[in-house]
């Protein structure tokens, strides 16, 4: 297949021309692209950690229907519904503030702030904090993963006690 034919089965979506609808009871989204209506879509993140904002969405069979690469370029309404089915689909709290990291032989005690309210969890040391420029992903011993989205955003305190685990 030449690659002309494969990147046209991709079907890459421009953002600016998408409208992400809400269909809630089904947690599911609706897409209207070029007066075409898609629903019954699923959003998944194929690249959570590395590239958040590329999204495929596939349809009630998981046949990937369409892609867009950032999703950071829809319409604020359409960023909103989508944000609401991933914040459904994907739990990654955001650590806000750090109070204390305590080490313990090959483990961390974390003690922080999160969006969800505050969260005290255990990481295997640190293997299990991963920087990706500003940003810091950090999965503790139960596989959840939680996420720094810009560490110089934190107040100083947070800052060193991250240092010492990164």
């Amino acid at each position: 297949m030449p690659l002309s034919d494969f990147l046209k089965n991709l079907n890459i979506l421009d953002p600016k021309k998408v409208k992400v609808l809400l269909e809630e009871q089904e947690n599911t989204l609706k897409l209207v692209v070029d007066g075409k209506l898609f629903s019954g879509l699923t959003p998944t993140r194929p690249f959570p950690i590395t590239h958040p904002d590329f999204i495929i969405f596939r349809d009630s069979y998981g046949v990937d229907i369409c892609i867009i690469k950032d999703c950071k370029d829809l319409d604020e309404n359409s960023r909103r519904n989508l944000q609401k089915i991933l914040d459904k689909l994907y739990f990654i709290p955001r650590i806000l503030k750090i109070n204390r990291i305590e080490t313990s032989g090959d483990e961390f005690l974390w003690d922080v702030v999160t969006d969800k309210g505050p969260r005290v969890f255990r990481t295997r040391g640190r293997m299990s904090v991963m920087q990706i420029e500003r940003r810091v992903i950090v999965t503790d011993v139960n596989d959840n993963v939680y996420e720094i989205e810009d560490l110089y955003k934190l107040d100083p305190h947070s800052i060193g006690e991250i240092d010492s685990t990164i």
